[in-house]
């Protein structure tokens, strides 16, 4: 019994030495992926009714740890109305998780019409469905302004989902 409890102890010790890249999920489907088109309100002191598209990256993994991860978004657009005159830049995001269900889109930067943000943008992930609410904002850029936020529902293609370690 003494064996077992020093084999146990050592496996225990031997697993917290190891690299973080181990608390790493798995994130489907690797290779290039889509979101949208799908309607989403962005805001910044004015709220705007827009279409989202969205391109994304993965070799398969993405990290609960932070950055940087396995899984990226490479592109983002918005279109319709003043939509166009809002860009995003410094891609790609890195996509990290939180718990089974939340993802966070790390340092997104953000050129609006009433100014800029920059800062993690937070969103769920269910059943291929990225959902956005306007109570995870991105903070102004530089600091002091309105903060940025997007609320709706952008679909997947193929279906994204991942698994939390």
């Amino acid at each position: 019994m003494n064996n077992l409890k020093k084999i146990s102890i050592g496996a225990v010790a031997a697993l917290a030495l190891l690299p973080a890249a181990v608390l790493a999920g798995t994130y489907s489907p690797s290779g290039t992926g889509n979101g949208g088109p799908s309607p989403v309100q962005v805001k910044k002191g004015i709220t705007l009714s827009c279409t989202l598209t969205a391109t994304t990256s993965s070799n398969g993994t993405i990290s609960s740890t932070g950055v940087p991860s396995g899984t990226k978004i490479t592109g983002i657009s918005l279109t319709g109305g003043l939509c166009g005159a809002v860009s995003f830049s410094g891609f790609p995001y890195d996509i990290t998780t939180l718990n089974a269900t939340d993802i966070v889109i790390n340092d997104v930067r953000v050129v609006g019409i009433t100014g800029n943000c920059r800062g993690n943008l937070r969103a769920k992930l269910v059943g291929g469905v990225l959902q956005f609410v306007h109570t995870n904002t991105i903070p102004s850029d530089p600091p002091g302004g309105t903060p940025c936020s997007m609320q709706g529902n952008v679909a997947t293609s193929p279906s994204a989902s991942y698994t939390y370690p």
